[in-house]
């Protein structure tokens, strides 16, 4: 519930050590920008092509595909609108723009006024790379599955 909880782009991160690209600086510099991959000099065109955040996509190409997905939906989908920065004009336009778009509903919509502040704060270096994923032994992903639930076992997370 507090302190710090990084999530790292499983993909990105693939990308980044295929290129040795991954190191400390990295995760500093990724956690600086708030996942951005645009400002960091040493990432290529192309990972800076294909990685954007959701504040880096254009709205209007948000809901352009929202609402080719729209007919497919029964019921509505939970569209999120992302603004990198509070403005009245553009978030009427992209409100406006979904009602013509025939969009159902749209979900939050996001700023980046708190994490933009929250970031102002960080030192850009102070960080440690987190640790490659482990590799879990048979005995470990049995003990969790919903086989072993089945069978009466249990684990602390599904307790």
């Amino acid at each position: 519930m507090s302190g710090e909880f990084i999530r790292t782009n499983d993909h990105l991160l693939r990308e980044l050590q295929n290129r040795g690209l991954w190191d400390e600086e990295m995760l500093a510099d990724l956690k600086y920008f708030d996942g951005s991959v645009q400002q960091i000099d040493r990432v290529p065109a192309e990972l800076k092509r294909l990685y954007k955040t959701a504040f880096e996509i254009a709205p209007t190409w948000i809901l352009q595909c929202a609402a080719a997905r729209q007919k497919w939906i029964d019921q509505a989908q939970s569209t999120n609108l992302w603004l990198a920065e509070s403005d009245a004009r553009t978030a009427s336009f992209m409100y406006r723009e979904a009602w013509e778009r025939g969009l159902k509903t749209t979900y939050y919509l996001r700023t980046l006024n708190k994490s933009a502040i929250d970031s102002s704060n960080r030192d850009r270096r102070a960080t440690t790379a987190p640790e490659p994923k482990r590799e879990y032994s048979a005995e470990e992903k049995q003990s969790c599955s919903i086989e072993a639930m089945r069978n009466g076992g249990t684990c602390e997370a599904c307790q």
